[in-house]
């Protein structure tokens, strides 16, 4: 998170998270977007500042709980040439 101007650092993380908040969405917002799905806000475990929003898949939206502990994998967009990161349960 950038905070008051500050720096975004670069380099590699193992990608390991834990849920700090969720909800669950029904509402059908864009095609390719099924509900329900689980749009959440995760804390990076080898950087304790940095949080991400993003989608929890793999689990069923009521298996996701606060402090839960996620594993970051990325969906290609080839059109885009993006890559997005989602998370889902650590095993």
């Amino acid at each position: 998170m950038l905070e008051h101007g500050g720096v975004l650092g670069g380099g590699e993380r193992p990608g390991r998270a834990e849920v700090l908040a969720y909800s669950v969405n029904h509402q059908p917002w864009m095609p390719g977007l099924e509900p329900p799905f689980v749009l959440a806000i995760v804390r990076c475990v080898e950087q304790e500042d940095l949080r991400v929003t993003t989608n929890i898949v793999n689990c069923p939206p009521e298996d996701v709980r606060i402090g839960m502990r996620v594993q970051v994998l990325f969906e290609p967009h080839v059109e885009e040439e993006v890559w997005i990161p989602l998370f889902e349960p650590a095993p």
